[in-house]
């Protein structure tokens, strides 16, 4: 099994086992067993989401970028064995990357286009998140509402850092946190909500307000609503 392989079947793990808590805490304990806790997987891990996401770097930087991280991963990989608790088979998303890395992919013309397209990837410009973002009450409470796959998907490097933190951290400290952030965003909602003037996106700010009462803790609602909470 390839590294990609591995790092498709971990993330398609935390990805979907978070609606059921036990399920969830069990994918978090096998991701800290096998990544954050062994040093050279965490390495090779993190090169692969370097590989994976785009740089802003022109092309030639891109080439040496690409050629330096595979270096390092060859480096790396005979030290890492495969989890035990891997066994699945799902769709890889760093085929390309798998393709470069391992010496016994011997096809060439493969190889080829597969450092095309990493390359691209590369030279892409970097995403930013904006300091101050206008986005409509109803866009809020859409984005708020996406599923966990859809975020993960979206999200840049530094939010997808903060995801990690959460599903990594103590959930007692997360539950104040949570609990700080619903107070904060009902705060900021309620003060939209005294100066809107049409009755249908005030409808839609006392639902969403209403719905943030009554929802229950749990990593998930603890992302969403820390989007929420950041863009209004």
């Amino acid at each position: 099994m390839t590294f990609g392989q591995i790092k498709s079947i971990i993330e398609n793990n935390l990805l979907e086992t978070y609606k059921t808590e036990k399920e969830f805490k069990k994918s978090l304990r096998e991701f800290k067993q096998n990544v954050l806790n062994n040093k050279s997987m965490s390495k090779v891990y993190n090169l692969y989401d370097q590989l994976s996401t785009s740089q802003g770097l022109s092309e030639s930087d891109a080439k040496e970028f690409l050629e330096e991280g595979i270096n390092l991963i060859q480096k790396i990989l005979p030290s890492i064995k495969t989890p035990k608790s891997i066994t699945e088979n799902i769709e890889n998303k760093y085929s390309d990357i798998d393709t470069v890395v391992y010496s016994n992919m011997l096809n060439l013309l493969e190889r080829i286009e597969a450092k095309k397209k990493i390359v691209k990837i590369l030279s892409a410009e970097k995403k930013t998140v904006s300091e101050n973002i206008n986005i409509p009450i109803k866009s809020m409470v859409s984005i708020a509402n996406q599923t966990l796959n859809n975020y993960i998907d979206n999200i840049d490097e530094e939010s997808k850092k903060e995801f990690l933190r959460i599903i990594s951290e103590d959930t007692k400290s997360l539950e104040t946190e949570f609990e700080v952030i619903r107070e904060s965003t009902i705060s900021k909602l309620n003060s939209i909500l005294e100066k809107e003037e049409e009755n249908d996106v005030k409808n839609t700010i006392s639902e969403t307000i209403n719905r943030i009462k009554d929802e229950k803790f749990d990593q998930l609602n603890l992302v969403k609503l820390k989007l929420l909470e950041k863009n209004i």
